[in-house]
């Protein structure tokens, strides 16, 4: 190379030198036009390797620009999902609490008997106001709705007349038609609603002498019906909306200026805003008030239109296409700031939801990009050339993965696997020369988030030796800083689609299977780590040294240690995590609040599929799912299951699946000796597990972690 370039330059030399001494020699001299042409040739092409520089930069301005704003949106469009989906579970558990009270006989009766009264011919507020039946009412709904935040109940007859109340100076009250007595239309045609955020004085036609309640309130309404089934009141009990309400919507607000906000129909702000002193010292609110109620969401200018995000939900809540939307384009906030958004309309509760961020802190990266962009044209020049060099880098890194590559000590063969955040491929150790499983980060999801949860799982896993949990080898980055670890490569099928093929497992089969399952998870128990993500998809039934239907324990991704208190953190980002069928309550309630009884639930879970080769719950969507986990009992397995399950078996597994967690099992230890028990008369040999063994399950079917 040296060699070859040396002569090149020594051409260029005798291209310089030659001619002047020819032009030195009779006749030898250089035509001027010749030269100058030398001289704009040199000159075209600085200027157009500048102009390529520049187009270039500016194509990679905007490609990042528009890269950035396409994550963003698609991180606000999921976060503000998550807030809706927890809003709407909210609700929903509301609803379910209302709707059980106005079930039960003694309240009917007691409304029925208060509207009977307020029905007669000429009867007076106070026939009905101090009737005797009123005080055990008011009492025993108090008590049904203790501890559940309710600040008030009340029961509305079809006149509009408040019948009951828990203050006795709003009984015989008359509720506006054109505001609350609206919302009820639905619930006098048999539905439940979720009502939003009232101010007391706008509820009423004529507003108490006396107003108990201060601030707005949130209301949950339902039908009550008397002996013939006919609706004759709306039971509702309220809550303050700067409590649960705006917990929820405030507990995701990303960075140090993202806010989950919820608004009405006319562009009024429903909850609490996160710059309320910001606002009270620009005057857009008065001291001493807060947004709930008192703060429209306008441009504050002198014109102060609403500001776009408001002008486009208004304008789609009759819309089914138009309720859910987004604006990546910065635009005037109520408060000034330039901002983006997304929001969604929840027409079932007459009400929109909105997630804000400072458009300064969403392309945070973009003001670096504009400086580096407007530096001298060296070091545009340098950034181009690094561009260029990270875009081959990558285009090699692909194409080096796609056929074979080395990642440490590791030789990639072919791709096995593909998830939303890593790729699985087989590999074999370069000197070993065993085969195995190495997990690659997927570089888009290379985030401080997701190499943290990788991270997490390699160093945690790897503290386990349990022969029922798979074994981590080693792990590293690339030389382009991708993140992957080594595990033992199985050959085998999941519970999922061992279920799937064959339906439900012979009881004594179902029985060994769990016995190792709850003897990989001993050993996390015993060091302090709880799994958090059992489920049918991460068990794996092997062929393992020789041995069949060997059990190996998957993805310790979501694994909790509770001895660190820095988990606690990683555990709230990634706190939708998981599949609700298989979570525990207490884990969909608090995501945080988990430990290893949590396991146990998804463990009896799992063996509720393997026997009855049915889910525990059925449904079509997470929020109903997570709905029936929370509230429902499931179909006992006697019933649900076509093969006889040993009494013992049932009590067993139906005791994991209770909702309470001092109800279950409390150690996994307590389970394995009672399979251990189970074992003894229904015994699983290893001809079973021949005779059981899928014909094509061995090399064609690898499954891994």
């Amino acid at each position: 190379m040296d060699i070859g370039r040396e002569s090149k330059d020594d051409v260029a030399d005798g291209t310089t030198i030659h001619p002047q001494a020819r032009a030195i020699e009779p006749g030898g001299a250089t035509p001027r036009s010749e030269w100058i042409f030398s001289k704009a040739s040199i000159a075209i092409g600085i200027l157009a390797s500048a102009a390529v520089l520049v187009a270039l930069g500016y194509w990679t301005y905007q490609a990042v620009e528009r890269s950035l704003k396409e994550m963003r949106g698609t991180t606000l469009s999921s976060q503000l999902d998550a807030q809706v989906k927890t809003l709407g579970l909210w609700i929903e558990n509301h609803k379910i609490d209302i709707r059980r009270l106005a079930r039960d006989e003694q309240v009917r009766a007691g409304v029925q008997a208060l509207v009977a009264i307020a029905a007669r011919s000429g009867a007076s507020e106070a026939e009905y106001c101090a009737s005797p039946l009123r005080r055990p009412l008011v009492e025993q709904v108090g008590a049904a709705l203790e501890g559940k935040g309710a600040v008030a109940f009340n029961a509305i007859d079809r006149a509009g007349r408040i019948v009951a109340s828990r203050f006795r100076e709003y009984c015989g009250l008359a509720i506006s038609p054109d505001t609350f007595g609206r919302q009820l239309e639905d619930v006098f045609r048999g539905e439940t609603r979720f009502v939003r955020p009232y101010r007391d004085e706008l509820r009423f036609v004529s507003p108490p002498a006396v107003q108990q309640l201060t601030r707005p309130v949130t209301w949950v309404e339902t039908p009550v019906r008397d002996d013939q089934g006919r609706i004759i009141a709306a039971l509702g009990f309220g809550e303050y909306a700067d409590g649960q309400f705006a917990a929820i919507l405030a507990a995701a607000r990303p960075g140090a200026s993202g806010e989950v906000y919820a608004f009405d129909e006319q562009g009024v702000m429903l909850s609490d805003s996160r710059f309320t002193q910001e606002l009270v010292r620009r005057d857009i609110l008065p001291p001493g008030v807060t947004a709930p109620l008192a703060l429209e969401l306008r441009e504050p200018n002198g014109a102060r239109p609403y500001t776009r995000l408001a002008q486009a939900a208004i304008a789609g809540a009759d819309d089914p296409e138009q309720r859910v939307g987004l604006l990546l384009e910065p635009y005037r906030s109520y408060r000034g700031s330039e901002v983006i958004g997304a929001w969604r309309w929840l027409p079932e509760y007459n009400l929109g939801v909105a997630m804000e961020l400072d458009a300064d802190e969403a392309y945070a990266p973009l003001r670096y990009l504009r400086i580096a962009f407007g530096v001298v044209f060296g070091a545009l020049v340098v950034a181009v050339i690094v561009a260029l060099v990270t875009g081959i880098s990558v285009l090699r890194l692909r194409q080096q993965i796609g056929e074979s590559r080395k990642l440490g000590a590791y030789e990639i063969e072919r791709r096995i696997d593909e998830g939303g955040m890593a790729i699985v491929y087989l590999a074999h150790h370069a000197l070993l020369k065993r085969p195995t499983a190495v997990k690659l980060l997927k570089p888009a999801r290379a985030t401080d988030e997701m190499i943290a949860r990788f991270e997490r799982e390699v160093r945690l896993a790897s503290t386990l030796s349990h022969p029922n949990t798979i074994e981590i080898f080693d792990y590293g980055r690339t030389r382009d800083g991708l993140f992957y670890y080594a595990m033992e490569y199985l050959d085998g099928l999941t519970v999922a689609k061992l279920v799937e093929r064959g339906g439900a497992l012979p009881v004594a089969r179902v029985i060994h299977l769990l016995r190792q399952m709850c003897a990989g998870l001993a050993e996390a128990h015993a060091r302090g780590l709880v799994h958090r993500d059992i489920k049918p998809e991460n068990i794996m039934v092997c062929r393992y040294g020789g041995e069949l239907d060997f059990v190996k324990i998957l993805d310790f991704g979501l694994v909790k240690s509770l001895s660190e208190q820095h988990s606690r953190d990683l555990t709230r980002t990634l706190r939708l995590l998981g599949t609700p069928l298989y979570m525990a309550p207490e884990r969909l309630r608090d995501p945080a609040d988990v430990d290893g009884r949590a396991d146990i639930y998804a463990v009896g879970a799992v063996a509720y599929l393997m026997l009855t080769g049915k889910k525990l719950f059925e449904s079509s969507d997470d929020l109903s799912l997570t709905s029936k986990v929370l509230n429902e009992e499931p179909v006992r397995l006697s019933a649900a299951a076509t093969q006889h399950v040993p009494r013992e078996l049932e009590l067993l597994v139906m005791a994991c699946l209770e909702k309470r967690r001092e109800d279950r099992p409390q150690r996994v230890t307590d389970l394995t000796e009672a399979l251990d028990a189970l074992a003894a008369e229904h015994r699983w040999t290893p001809q079973d597990a021949a005779a059981s063994w899928p014909t094509d399950a061995p090399e064609a079917q690898p499954k891994v972690a």
